[in-house]
């Protein structure tokens, strides 16, 4: 398969001064007074021709820097990078935009802007003003749009020229609601044609739905690329972890100002061993048939008394989506407070999974419902391919009347 972008040691250092001055100084000076700032870091990467691509990362990893080198709006400190084919950008969408020009004046000077002929611009005015559907304001100057209806004029300009890369970074929230149905219609549809997406959301839902494939970008350097279902799980856990360590740090803060408990660290709090699938008989056993219970145990201990904790769990099939998660605030999965070891046993009835391989990970939340700590099974269970009861995750009851009339 043929690649529409190729990434090579892709790297951008920003000089980050103390002072305003000392860039003055630097240019005669041998001594550096600049920290340099890695946005991107020798990142490499090869994009196949019709792949839409979620690119995933907190703020600051890295995101915004990278589309913007791709789209050729700065430069790369060093490395390089080859792009096959017409590349529209969804950044910032009401750049380029002359506030004395009319809305249809600017569709001209925007798509002009972005390599797009007049000869062109001329086929697609048509589709760009019903697309953008602001009425008689596409006959005013632009001075006097809304910066809603700047956005929906961006967009609709971005999206009907015909693009074979696309880049799209977090605008999917422009408009009203019928609108953003428009521009998701849109954006399914060039992935139909086969065309390649490259698509920043913090909306983990809305990459999971809409691409296929994802890279992890943390520090500026490239974690991950691969299915987007693996990618996810990764990047998941990472966030957990990321915000156990946050909550650990507010309870250690509150451990100084004598407002919690004396806690030191979870493990010193609360330990978890022998988890184990069973049977109804009692028996390990991590192979089910369909219907048939299924329970699972874990054995914890608690070390030191902390109120409000409970053990959630969250089932997920072979390409890891999420088919159930627990209630975080039940009051039947609340955890001993006594010291001493306990044991934990959850019972799953009339489980209609369909025959396949799942994954079970447990997580410790606190009083609000937040996660304390994690705590993942990596052994899968498995539902038997004994009895035929259709395709799909679950099996939904159903029954069939056939009559003659």
């Amino acid at each position: 398969m043929e690649n529409s972008i190729e990434i090579k040691d892709l790297t951008k250092i920003y000089k980050i001064y103390k002072k305003p001055w000392h860039r003055v100084v630097d240019v005669f000076s041998k001594k550096k007074r600049y920290k340099p700032y890695y946005a991107l870091k020798d990142l490499s990467i090869s994009i196949p021709k019709g792949e839409a691509i979620g690119v995933l990362g907190k703020n600051g990893a890295g995101k915004s820097t990278l589309l913007k080198i791709i789209t050729g709006v700065t430069s790369p400190t060093k490395g390089n990078i080859s792009i096959d084919g017409k590349i529209s950008a969804l950044l910032e969408l009401t750049s380029g935009f002359d506030s004395e020009l009319t809305g249809i004046e600017n569709i001209y000077l925007k798509a002009l802007t972005i390599g797009i002929t007049k000869k062109e611009i001329e086929k697609q005015l048509q589709v760009i003003i019903d697309f953008a559907d602001i009425g008689e304001h596409i006959y005013q100057p632009v001075r006097t749009y809304s910066s809603g209806m700047k956005s929906r004029l961006g967009f609709a300009i971005s999206v009907n020229v015909d693009p074979d890369i696309l880049i799209v970074d977090e605008v999917l929230s422009v408009g009203d609601d019928v609108f953003k149905l428009k521009c998701i219609e849109k954006m399914e549809e060039f992935k139909k044609q086969g065309k390649t997406i490259f698509f920043v959301s913090h909306s983990l839902f809305t990459v999971k739905t809409f691409c296929n494939k994802c890279m992890w970008i943390k520090d500026g350097e490239l974690i991950s690329y691969g299915d987007t279902g693996e990618i996810m799980v990764q990047y998941e856990n990472y966030l957990k972890e990321e915000r156990s360590k946050e909550i650990e740090k507010k309870q250690q803060q509150a451990l100084e100002n004598n407002t919690q408990a004396q806690i030191l660290s979870k493990k010193e709090i609360l330990q978890f061993s022998n988890f184990a699938f069973l049977n109804a008989n009692g028996e390990k056993s991590n192979k089910y048939d369909y219907m048939e219970k299924i329970i699972f145990k874990v054995d914890y201990e608690v070390k030191r008394p902390m109120n409000g904790l409970r053990w959630c769990f969250t089932i997920r099939d072979a390409e890891t989506r999420e088919i159930f998660g627990s209630d975080k605030k039940s009051e039947d999965n609340l955890l001993k407070e006594e010291i001493g070891k306990h044991t934990l046993k959850v019972t799953l009835e009339d489980v209609m999974l369909l025959p396949g391989k799942y994954l079970l990970s447990g997580e410790v939340t606190n009083a609000t419902g937040a996660m304390f700590m994690s705590y993942s099974n990596k052994k899968p269970f498995y539902i038997n391919l004994n009895k035929f009861c259709g395709t799909g995750i679950q099996y939904i009851k159903h029954s069939y009347e056939n009559k003659s009339i």
